[in-house]
């Protein structure tokens, strides 16, 4: 059973502290950073530059139970869906979803109540499922992802190998990456997993705001998640896969079905208005990750609101109750009991506050810094020279990105014998972790917009981080270093999977960091630009499925509430509105 959550509001720092991320567009003649507004968006992404609404002490409470959700029972004939609560559902679910921000790996098809039967009584032979097949679904969602790859994944195709052997070893791994989908390090092949669970977590949310509490989401990712459930499935899954028209182009590409979801109507709605619904959602679309600190860890070209710490901090019930959420989604996505769940769920807190935390912090940084130092001194000079040792310098990037900053910083992993001693596929634990990350970053994004001043952006915000587990990954593959966990957990043998930093502060980070999400003009090397429905999203109409919005569309999601970004004196950023969707709000199914 899940525990209910308290809001537990955070204090502001004295008024003098306030501080707001006021960005201005470049004066004629000076270089543009990533501290200046941008000159106009063209996107087909729903999202766009947002910011923070302010929620009430009242209207937190009211959607407090969002935090533990349990899985729907039994689902009633549904009302008619609309294109219009599918495209907020999508933009709130797949599109933004805290998936990696530098890699569009998921695709969602998306089925009326007539194949939704069809799929449920495949659902009813899966082995491996987390609960009933539910009758009278209005719609499912079937959702593949495929391996991670990205110019970090390249470069790591050049680690660890031996200098008069590598000329060779390279080029096999090379090959075994493409056609057969190995990972140079483990933590890799365990980053779909970590999305699948944290958009699973986020769908459930989305399904919910996007039906004004009407509908929930039945999600099935047990048996999709290992290779032995898939090749127990094999033959169902085949029946999925050629439902979506899955070609065999994209299989060796990689895709592959990671979950099904039924969304069906609910005998008793939650109680939650339409109004609140729409402002919690979008604040959804306003969370980005906060790496910034003021006064810590800001660039020197950084403006002033940037350069100066805050007096700020979080209370010791504050982080109980982000930590009562983080155990929640342990136990609704592995089934597990919740007093097992804390043991299987391994956690370390190390508190920057405390001199003790400092020191756990310093060793964490020397450690991935020297991690950095071995993989430039090893990469094999043969491919580093000829490409101008752009190898080289996409790993010295990795100190910056990787360092660690914040009041609070976590770590979450677990210790893969004890996991399977308890019944439980490695794979779906690993789908339960990047729940527990999502829905503890949830709390406290949230709760920092509740009683938020105008003088200020934010209270508190976080940043979810798989690199220092991967750089920590490679010293323990290839340089003999512990796992991250290991000094808090001297006992297991754990694998740690994610960081997330908490960061209490008021003001945003650069609106030059959602740029590279949003812009194709400023997209930075490891980026992918945050897609459009019509991109990943695929639905299902009279036994025919195209792409929803097919054509592409300008609309921002959740538009109504205006909380789009703006220079100081309220001018907008052309384009970042969007445009309405002209094609209307057609009945879908009826």
């Amino acid at each position: 059973m899940q525990n209910p959550i308290s809001i537990i509001p955070i204090t502001p720092p004295p008024p003098e502290q306030h501080r707001k991320r006021e960005a201005f567009w470049a004066k004629e003649g000076e270089k543009r950073n990533r501290y200046h507004l941008p000159t106009e968006l063209q996107s087909r992404s729903p999202i766009g530059y947002r910011t923070r609404v302010a929620l009430t002490k009242e209207e937190a409470d009211q959607i407090s139970f969002l935090f533990s959700l349990e899985a729907p029972q039994s689902f009633v004939k549904s009302d008619p869906i609309f294109e219009n609560e599918l495209f907020d559902e999508a933009s709130l679910g797949i599109v933004s979803s805290r998936q990696s921000t530098n890699f569009q790996g998921h695709r969602q098809y998306t089925f009326g109540p007539e194949k939704s039967k069809e799929i449920a009584s495949i659902l009813h032979q899966l082995d491996g499922r987390e609960g009933p097949v539910l009758d009278h679904a209005a719609y499912t969602h079937i959702v593949l992802n495929r391996p991670y790859r990205t110019p970090f994944t390249l470069l790591l195709t050049f680690i660890g190998h031996k200098p008069l052997t590598s000329l060779a070893t390279v080029p096999v791994r090379g090959w075994k990456k493409r056609y057969r989908f190995e990972d140079d390090i483990p933590t890799i092949g365990y980053l779909p997993h970590l999305h699948m669970g944290i958009l699973a977590d986020g769908l459930e949310r989305a399904v919910v705001l996007a039906s004004s509490g009407k509908r929930q989401a039945n999600s099935f990712m047990g048996p999709f998640c290992s290779q032995n459930r898939i090749d127990t499935n094999r033959s169902l899954i085949q029946q999925l896969e050629k439902l979506i028209d899955l070609s065999p182009k994209e299989y060796n590409q990689g895709w592959r079905i990671r979950m099904v979801t039924q969304v069906g109507q609910l005998e008793t709605p939650h109680p939650i208005s339409t109004t609140l619904c729409r402002k919690v959602a979008a604040n959804l679309l306003a969370f980005r990750s906060e790496r910034i600190m003021p006064g810590v860890n800001a660039e020197k070209k950084a403006p002033e609101g940037y350069q100066k710490k805050q007096n700020m901090n979080v209370s010791d019930e504050f982080i109980f109750q982000a930590g009562r959420a983080a155990y929640n989604a342990f136990v609704r996505w592995t089934g597990c009991s919740r007093e097992r769940s804390k043991d299987l769920l391994l956690l370390d807190r190390i508190d920057n506050m405390q001199e003790v935390g400092n020191q756990k912090l310093e060793k964490i940084n020397r450690e991935n810094n020297q991690i950095t130092d071995y993989i430039i001194r090893d990469i094999p000079k043969w491919a580093d020279i000829p490409t101008g040792k752009q190898l080289s310098k996409n790993a010295e990037r990795g100190r910056k990105a990787f360092a660690l900053t914040g009041q609070r910083i976590y770590i979450a992993g677990l210790d893969r014998a004890e996991v399977e001693r308890e019944n439980i596929d490695w794979f779906q634990a690993i789908q339960a972790v990047g729940a527990v990350s999502a829905r503890s970053a949830l709390y406290c994004e949230l709760t920092g917009c509740v009683a938020l001043p105008n003088t200020c952006d934010l209270l508190a915000g976080i940043c979810i981080m798989a690199g220092p587990v991967n750089q920590n990954d490679i010293g323990k593959q290839f340089y003999d270093v512990p796992d991250l966990l290991k000094d808090a957990h001297p006992d297991k043998d754990p694998t740690s999977l994610l960081v997330w930093t908490l960061k209490a502060k008021t003001i945003t980070d650069p609106l030059g960091n959602e740029e590279q999400l949003l812009n194709p003009k400023r997209k930075g090397a490891l980026v992918d630009l945050r897609p459009g429905v019509d991109e990943i999203c695929f639905v299902e109409q009279e036994g025919s499925i195209a792409p929803m919005r097919s054509g592409g569309s300008q609309e921002r999601a959740f538009a109504d509430l205006n909380n789009f970004a703006t220079s100081v004196d309220g001018e907008d950023i052309p384009g970042n509105r969007g445009e309405k969707w002209p094609g209307g709000n057609p009945a879908i199914w009826t």
